[in-house]
């Protein structure tokens, strides 16, 4: 159902309520890209067909061509000259597929093939090295790691790094070089020390299931992270998926098609130092700091996310949402476009502070007026209304659902605002005020996002763009905070925006707005 031009606000018990619904008239059909282009040409949006290889996806291989190692203490066994064994360690020294099963309790795979490519197919495999990488690229172009069929792996570390050269080995799976995994098998990591999954180059992976544990970073990749599928258990001390290359402004991004993934941070969720995009699966996130967080753009054009617990749940330079289905909660903005994106630091040097419970504030939602009409005329609050729902998408609602958090989830306690992070609840000064940029904004042309937030729901620091989809916001309770903050223009064109919280900070869209 359309409504045409509808504005309404209502000011009770301290709380300001306000909906914007349908239509006035419905822009041509587009591309979710021209949508965002139109609004930012500025915006850097990951070409799916650059992604992945054919070969990242082909997890076969032929085993009459492929080396077979089998692992023991001090007992290992290989019939190839491409393969040398030194007590517990083994060291692939040409290109290849090498078929690892069998067990080391302290000992390491090591890759070292400059300029070829080599696949490990790891097999029942099972290897802990206490003080360095259970498996070790230190040379190579590329190399694969394919979860064998209807296998189960296991990959730790128990002690601190040693140096046993000079390329600073911290990781579970650490590699110089080009890294994919794949296959259908499973993989658990414990990373007892440093982190999961390293890639000082592009770390790829298009399928398999993975359940890792991390003192540090889970999967972490230098020029990228880039994830077709699969299944993914990530529980980190730091960022659940980290990408970062201070080096190249091209670099550093994050890319993901599908998959299934529960992450639970102390840090972010997913945090990459130029664009994150997200073009589907099914993720869910409770971290320390920020959901979703990029330092250039946050781009989400499909998928359903559920951001459980969080300081700012979905924060970037800019932040377009094109469709899918999102729920964030968090402590302080739900969606923050700020800055470089740098106001929560999740990088190795910074920490969270989320010891302090802090509950997740809630309000009354307006209703949608009966016989809506073109008029402007404000409704009447609700008699005796003392709800303390969130807002809720209209009955009969043709859009997808939105996700709810997890049962038993531990959603309530929130995070403080990382070290280092702008006073004023979402952004620098008194109140929270920040003068406008010409590179900040957030664009929503579609899909459903619902957020239940403790500082602003939407808070750009330049403008606030809304030509499509569903938003419902459960706004701030507290006096320096609203549903809706922005320091440029914030227009509608279409689409539905609920939102509730306090009056006191309270913003409102434009005149130029078209309905």
């Amino acid at each position: 159902m359309s409504y045409n031009k509808l504005l309404a606000g209502i000011i009770s018990y301290s709380l300001l309520a306000c909906a914007v619904c349908g239509c006035a008239a419905a822009p041509e059909t587009t591309t979710k890209s021209s949508q965002a282009s139109s609004v930012s040409d500025s915006i850097t949006y990951l070409d799916a067909a650059d992604m992945f290889t054919k070969r990242d996806k082909q997890s076969d291989y032929a085993s009459e061509d492929a080396t077979e190692i089998t692992l023991s203490d001090s007992k290992s066994t290989c019939n190839s000259p491409a393969v040398r064994i030194s007590d517990n360690q083994i060291t692939i020294t040409r290109a290849g597929t090498y078929v690892l099963s069998g067990s080391l309790t302290n000992g390491q795979i090591v890759v070292d093939v400059s300029g070829e490519k080599v696949q490990i197919v790891l097999k029942d495999a099972s290897i802990n090295c206490d003080t360095s990488a259970a498996i070790y690229v230190k040379s190579a172009d590329k190399v694969f790691v394919t979860l064998a069929e209807n296998t189960s792996n296991t990959l730790t570390n128990t002690k601190d790094f040693v140096a046993i050269d000079d390329n600073n080995i911290d990781a579970v799976i650490f590699s110089k070089s080009d890294l994919s995994l794949n296959g259908s098998g499973t993989l658990t990591i414990h990373a007892a020390y440093g982190h999961g999954i390293v890639s000082k180059d592009d770390l790829v992976i298009t399928s398999g299931t993975y359940d890792i544990t991390a003192a540090r970073h889970a999967l972490s990749g230098k020029d990228s992270v880039r994830i077709a599928d699969g299944v993914f258990t990530l529980n980190a001390k730091k960022d659940g998926i980290h990408s970062e290359n201070t080096d190249n402004d091209e670099k550093g991004f994050i890319y993901i098609a599908d998959g299934t993934f529960s992450i639970t941070c102390d840090s972010d969720g997913m945090d990459a130092e130029e664009t994150l995009q997200v073009d589907g699966g099914t993720i869910t996130i409770a971290a320390g700091d920020d959901g979703l967080h990029a330092d250039g753009d946050l781009v989400l054009n499909d998928g359903t996310i559920t951001i459980t617990k969080s300081y700012e749940g979905l924060e970037g330079k800019t932040v377009t949402i094109t469709g899918g289905s999102y729920a964030v909660t968090s402590s302080d903005d739900g969606v923050n476009a700020a800055g470089d994106g740098t106001a929560g630091d999740s990088s190795d040097s910074a920490s969270s502070d989320s010891s302090k419970e802090q509950k997740a504030p809630s309000g009354t939602p307006p209703k949608r007026p009966q016989n809506s009409s073109d008029s402007t005329e404000m409704p009447q609050p609700p008699q005796n209304s003392d709800s303390t729902e969130a807002p809720q998408p209209p009955q009969n609602s043709d859009s997808t659902e939105a996700p709810q958090p997890p049962q038993n989830s531990d959603s309530t306690e929130m995070p403080n605002a990382p070290k280092g992070a702008p006073n004023g609840n979402g952004n620098p000064g008194p109140g929270g005020m920040e003068d406008a940029t010409d590179y900040n904004r957030i664009q929503i042309s579609g899909g459903m996002l619902t957020v239940n937030a403790g500082g602003d729901g939407l808070d750009s620091n330049g403008d606030l763009t809304v030509t499509g989809g569903e938003i419902y916001i459960d706004g701030p309770v507290q006096g320096g905070n609203g549903t809706l903050d922005f320091s440029g223009t914030a227009t509608i064109s279409g689409g539905t925006v609920i939102a509730v919280g306090s009056s006191g900070m309270a913003e409102n869209f434009s005149s130029s707005s078209t309905q």
